[in-house]
């Protein structure tokens, strides 16, 4: 959480989450290099070259100070950002590999010979 002004920030999250039936000692390590999710290419964001995209922005702020009467987080994720006040660059990415490892169900026998 950022209380006042920031030119810059990069929030990262590199996460696995694990269920397992067995001990984790007796199961075996798991690696994020086993898993594509990690290392794939976070795509680019490309801005259209029409003139219809053409964004300008002006700013005056009269009174510079922040002031904020009351703020409800219901929840905030892993690499978020909740930022009171200006920012110029910000990045976040958060990457989560869920696993659940249990034995499989075993198929009942048929009632009926």
């Amino acid at each position: 959480m950022q209380l006042g002004d920031r030119s810059e920030s990069n929030s990262t999250l590199r996460a696995i989450a694990l269920q397992r039936q067995e001990d984790h000692p007796y199961a075996g390590d798991v690696f994020f290099e086993s898993y594509v999710i990690f290392s794939r290419p976070i795509p680019e964001i490309v801005d259209a070259d029409d003139d219809d995209s053409i964004v300008q922005t002006y700013r005056l702020n009269q009174n510079p100070s922040i002031s904020v009467g009351c703020i409800s987080i219901t929840s905030a994720g892993a690499a978020s950002q909740i930022v009171i006040g200006r920012g110029q660059t910000h990045r976040s990415e958060s990457r989560i590999k869920h696993i659940r490892q249990y034995a499989g169900h075993q198929p009942l026998p048929p009632i009926c010979p």
